[in-house]
């Protein structure tokens, strides 16, 4: 089972990511969210510190480690701010179906020259259209094949990091037809003819990373830039969001933590009626709550990403994971003001920028609701066959009326 342990190697690297975030990150995230730009700088430190691509294979030019030392760096990350953090997993999320179907030659061809220079390299994962959401399956982005080249026609939005975005990997169907099975996944860089940036999204929170809309018209792309098998692509969208939820569940961990620490530190200092608020039961009780959701939420992501790591299913855990630990960060958020009163809803202290960042997290890569739908279904698929030791029929004429 898992081990709650973290060994040598995991170690080092959280402590890297929080020494980044210390220096880099938290000094800055307000000035960052005033100007409400890419903070490409910040971004380029945190590759040079090897905080970045962790699960591309050395052969690929990546370090290759496992998908639980990725939810140490983006809790880390996300504990300083969130749309830093959402920046810096970006990667992960646009490399995971190429990662999952590519062969080692497409990856060393196409992966691994953003991987290993000097400069940082960004890449966006196109799957949403405007009316394509939580229905992925219904992507109406065509791609048609010409000889040994594929045409790409349509439009994507909501794409973290578009703007500044060295390659896609694009979900297009090649049969309409075939529905989810008719789509497949195409590795598209971003100065391929035809690719353009459409409009830039200006954002309640998260105001360091960046989102647009993506325009391909006639793109013409080798044959190579085929993910996998034709028609895998729904597959291969599935299992990456399957993995990288942890990597939002970990970042939701870190902004929870975050509005703990913030609360608890004012708390203590706050004085009325004699003394500081933090000895008021009240006060207590809701810090207290608020620890629980934030160490809950870590247990559930690491377990997520354990299961992962070690090849086993966890659509339900990762579900479980992004779930419980945004929510989390909202509640602890709006906890957080509520402790500190007046001064929570002002700028001068960060946890308004943190409850606008927290909101987003409760949406992408899968809102809530969605997650309920995978975690429920799965529930009821578990529990189909069991036996729980309660006879009682449930179905026909023995079934209890209510």
């Amino acid at each position: 089972m898992v081990d709650f342990a973290l060994n040598k190697e995991e170690l080092e690297i959280k402590k890297k990511a929080e020494e980044f975030t210390y220096k880099y990150v938290t000094p800055r995230a307000q000035e960052l969210d005033d100007k409400d730009e890419f903070p490409m700088d910040v971004i380029q430190k945190a590759y040079e510190m090897g905080l970045m691509n962790l699960h591309v294979p050395k052969a690929a030019g990546g370090p290759e480690r496992n998908l639980l030392e990725e939810t140490l760096v983006t809790e880390a990350v996300g504990y300083g701010d969130a749309g830093v953090a959402t920046s810096v997993a970006c990667n992960n999320l646009a490399f995971a179906p190429i990662l999952l179907g590519a062969t080692m030659d497409q990856l060393k061809k196409y992966i691994k020259p953003l991987v290993t220079g000097k400069e940082v390299k960004l890449a966006g994962f196109c799957l949403t259209e405007r009316m394509s959401g939580s229905d992925a399956a219904s992507v109406q982005m065509r791609a048609v094949k010409d000889r040994d080249e594929w045409v790409l026609n349509g439009m994507k939005c909501f794409i973290t990091s578009a703007p500044i975005a060295s390659l896609f990997s694009v979900f297009a169907t090649t049969n309409p037809e075939l529905k989810h099975k008719g789509i497949s996944v195409f590795m598209v860089p971003a100065d391929a003819p035809g690719v353009e940036i459409g409009h830039i999204e200006h954002k309640l929170g998260q105001k360091a990373s960046v989102q647009s809309e993506v325009i391909f018209e006639d793109v013409r792309i080798p044959e190579d830039c085929l993910v996998g098998e034709q028609g895998t692509g729904f597959k291969l969208a599935m299992m990456t969001l399957d993995k990288t939820r942890a990597g939002i569940a970990a970042i939701a961990t870190g902004v929870a933590q975050r509005a703990v620490d913030e609360a608890a530190k004012f708390a203590s200092v706050r004085k009325q009626f004699g003394q500081q608020i933090a000895n008021f039961q009240g006060i207590s009780f809701k810090l207290a709550d608020m620890g629980c959701r934030a160490e809950a939420a870590r247990h559930l992501t690491r377990c997520a990403a354990w299961l992962a790591d070690h090849k086993l299913p966890n659509a339900k855990e990762s579900a479980f994971a992004k779930t419980f630990a945004s929510d989390s960060a909202m509640q602890n958020a709006v906890d957080a003001i509520q402790i500190m009163g007046g001064y929570g809803y002002m700028k001068e202290y960060p946890l308004e920028q943190i409850l606008r960042g927290a909101k987003l997290l409760q949406i992408y890569e899968g809102t809530n609701e969605v997650q309920r739908i995978v975690s429920g279904s799965a529930i009821i698929k578990e529990c189909a066959g069991k036996d729980t030791g309660f006879h009682l029929k449930y179905e026909g004429k023995d079934a209890p009326q209510i």
